[in-house]
């Protein structure tokens, strides 16, 4: 085999030739069989699912007592049997999961405790605490007052809400209100409870009324996700995240390894180090 230097005494055309094609193959090498050389829990093929009309994967995983799961914490959905939808357990309620867009990477959530109701009663905020999940701008909040004791004043734009009407209390939503505003509202308006749910923006118009409302929240909101923090270096490398009942985080490789104890995939930063020398070669004068 021509020594480094040799190789730099070839003419200028075969010595690009020779380091493209050892590039190509070394990539097609390293990352050509990236859909079957995961271990089975990581592959993309084998540890992807559906459930009713929605695809679940990575970073979604089954919501099992599997020792193992490839994804994110917390991102685990459940697949009852006949469900149309999995569900997401978040703190404090469940949602159905409507839909994932993998390629925008953001999924439709609808509170399962409004979800085709006539007259919808919001019973929590969403909490996200520490998940990789955030708000979408496509959403707008929908804030609730329950059991005002206190008539809104004219210039407050309350819709009321006959349909929860309990004696002489009265029940009002606020639409895409300010947190200022809302804390202001609570003042005058002396409720029993205050809910704030996310819609989607264009299921909400000016007509402003509850049934438009109840169809909006039936329709659910939309989150986006990112790589989790925890995540990021293992995926950087090329590997998938994991952890198992023990809430360890793994590294999962295309090369069927995986590790626990912080070190990551080679394969990648072997393709950089490939990089940096044919450039260092293809610089060389002839």
């Amino acid at each position: 085999m021509p020594s480094h230097h040799h190789l730099c005494t070839l003419s200028p055309s075969l010595s690009l030739l020779l380091l493209l094609l050892f590039f190509f193959f070394f990539f097609f090498g390293s990352f050509h069989g990236v859909r079957s050389a995961f271990s089975t829990i990581c592959d993309p093929v084998s540890s992807s699912f559906p459930c009713g009309n929605v695809t679940v994967r990575y970073p979604f995983w089954n919501d099992s007592d599997a020792p193992v799961h490839c994804g994110y914490p917390g991102l685990g959905l459940d697949c009852p049997y006949g469900s149309d939808h999995p569900t997401l357990s978040l703190p404090g309620d469940a949602y159905f999961v409507t839909d994932i867009n993998y390629d925008d990477e953001t999924l439709t959530l609808v509170d399962i405790d409004v979800a085709g109701q006539r007259c919808p009663r919001a019973r929590h905020n969403l909490t996200l605490g520490s998940l990789p999940l955030g708000y979408n701008s496509a959403n707008v909040n929908l804030t609730f007052f329950f059991n005002c004791t206190a008539p809104p004043a004219v210039s407050i734009p309350a819709v009321p809400v006959d349909c929860l009407r309990s004696g002489d209390n009265r029940s009002y939503v606020f639409v895409n209100r300010s947190l200022e505003e809302v804390a202001s509202y609570e003042g005058e308006l002396d409720c029993e409870e205050t809910v704030a749910a996310a819609v989607k923006r264009t299921a909400v118009t000016a007509a402003n009324s509850m049934e438009e409302f109840a169809r909006a929240m039936s329709e659910g909101f939309v989150l986006d996700w990112a790589a989790a923090k925890e995540c990021g270096a293992c995926e950087h490398s090329g590997g998938r995240c994991a952890f198992n009942q023990n809430d360890q985080l793994m590294c999962f490789c295309n090369d069927g390894s995986n590790h626990t104890d912080g070190s990551l995939c080679k394969g990648r930063n072997e393709a950089y180090v490939c990089l940096f020398w044919f450039l260092h070669f293809v610089r060389q004068p002839p």
